[in-house]
């Protein structure tokens, strides 16, 4: 009997907001101008209460005190209180928004002070090349998925009012789940709207009571090496090969230049940063499918995956390597596999970085230091010298990692 997991997913759904503030059954809808009024009001007590503490900050300093602002919930829940008092039009804001965007500004503070994480000093939001978003928190249930008079589901937003989405049949079986309060195995825990190239999406922040479904028949115990020239090679002999994404990446190259040789807020400029999003969409939509699926076949047909733990940032500074890697993404093929792997009850485990898979005969275990460096990339077969077993370098990589994977929790090769 596999073990009841809780799990955290961001389901991300296309929403439909209506023009009209009502429909033809009186009920409120959560228009248009409602939600870019949000993204406003959002973006606005950001930058209202960054000014406010960036002034008594200069004023300290200007007669000689340290810096003692202290920005927390209390501090920055009296500004939001002056800011409503001064500016009644805040009031139009769903209230747990409000309070996000001041969240949002102590944790930016705290970013910065932390010196291990070495963040800038917050800045302004300003409208130009800013994610238009905002956050809504599940209060006492009052965002859920419900029927309107017509009968068809509906995003209720608090204050806002009704909105029309689309997403897969799984998904909304997720959100009628933790729209229903009696249902204890889904929980809705926050909304954030967001708008992308004229076009606006939900994210459901939710948590799931998820038991992994027993799967009859054999599986595998997978070592996974990470490639450049391909995406993966299994340890079973399998090679999973790269996307072709030559036709998306020289489309965004095409509209970057465009937009480089346009002023901008000029038409062309404009009509040639909305082909860029839509074709840097394209790119993301068909990689993550690709990876979605390839994913999901490793983890549905094994027991036990071992990856190395590679480090992607310094495979970029490569200028050889740098170019596909941007493009296929290794670290988000890894990142779908783990969490994949942990909703499914397979064991899945890091290997080392500094292990070196690539050198060492899976047969005998003797190393052969010839294969060293980033001069001998292009040697994709060798052969041990010790016993003479002829090599693919990649499929070897996979076996080794599997070996030390093996290794590191204690088993041996089934």
């Amino acid at each position: 009997m596999s073990s009841m997991n809780t799990i955290k997913k961001n389901l991300e759904i296309r929403i439909y907001p209506a023009i009209a503030e009502k429909n033809d059954k009186g009920e409120k809808l959560a228009n248009i101008s409602k939600i870019e009024s949000n993204i406003g009001i959002y973006r606005f007590i950001y930058n209202k209460e960054l000014e406010f503490i960036n002034y008594f900050r200069n004023l300290l300093l200007q007669y000689g005190y340290e810096d003692h602002v202290i920005v927390n919930d209390t501090s920055c829940s009296i500004i939001l209180n002056m800011l409503r008092q001064e500016y009644p039009f805040l009031e139009k804001a769903e209230s747990s928004s409000r309070q996000q965007s001041q969240r949002n500004l102590i944790l930016a503070f705290k970013r910065y002070d932390d010196s291990s994480l070495k963040s800038n000093y917050p800045v302004l939001k300003t409208k130009k090349n800013q994610k238009d978003t905002f956050r809504i928190m599940n209060n006492n249930d009052n965002l859920r998925i419900q029927k309107d008079k017509y009968g068809y589901d509906k995003i209720k937003l608090p204050k806002l009012g009704l909105v029309k989405f689309k997403t897969s049949k799984e998904y909304r079986e997720l959100l009628r789940k933790g729209s229903n309060p009696d249902d204890p195995t889904v929980e809705i825990k926050h909304i954030t709207i967001k708008k992308v190239n004229n076009e606006y999406y939900a994210v459901f922040n939710i948590t799931e009571l998820y038991i992994p479904q027993e799967i009859i028949g054999p599986r595998q115990q997978i070592g996974i090496d990470i490639g450049c020239s391909k995406l993966a090679s299994l340890s079973n002999g399998q090679e999973i090969p790269n996307l072709d994404l030559t036709t998306e990446a020289n489309k965004i190259i095409q509209y970057q230049q465009k937009m480089s040789h346009t002023q901008p807020g000029s038409i062309r400029h404009n009509e040639a940063q909305r082909l860029y999003n839509l074709w840097m969409k394209k790119l993301v939509n068909k990689r993550n499918d690709y990876y979605n699926k390839v994913t999901a076949y490793i983890v549905k047909n094994s027991s036990f995956i071992a990856v190395q733990n590679e480090n992607i940032i310094a495979w970029k500074h490569n200028k050889y390597l740098s170019r596909k890697l941007q493009l296929n993404a290794p670290r988000i093929f890894m990142d779908k596999l783990e969490y994949k792997c942990l909703w499914n009850d397979v064991e899945f485990i890091k290997v080392p970085r500094n292990f070196p898979s690539t050198q060492i005969c899976s047969e005998c275990g003797e190393r052969n230091y010839n294969m060293s460096g980033l001069r001998n990339l292009g040697i994709r077969d060798w052969e041990c010298p010790h016993c003479k077993t002829h090599h693919n370098r990649d499929i070897n990589a996979s076996k080794n990692i599997l070996n030390k994977g093996l290794e590191i929790v204690g088993t041996t090769v089934q």
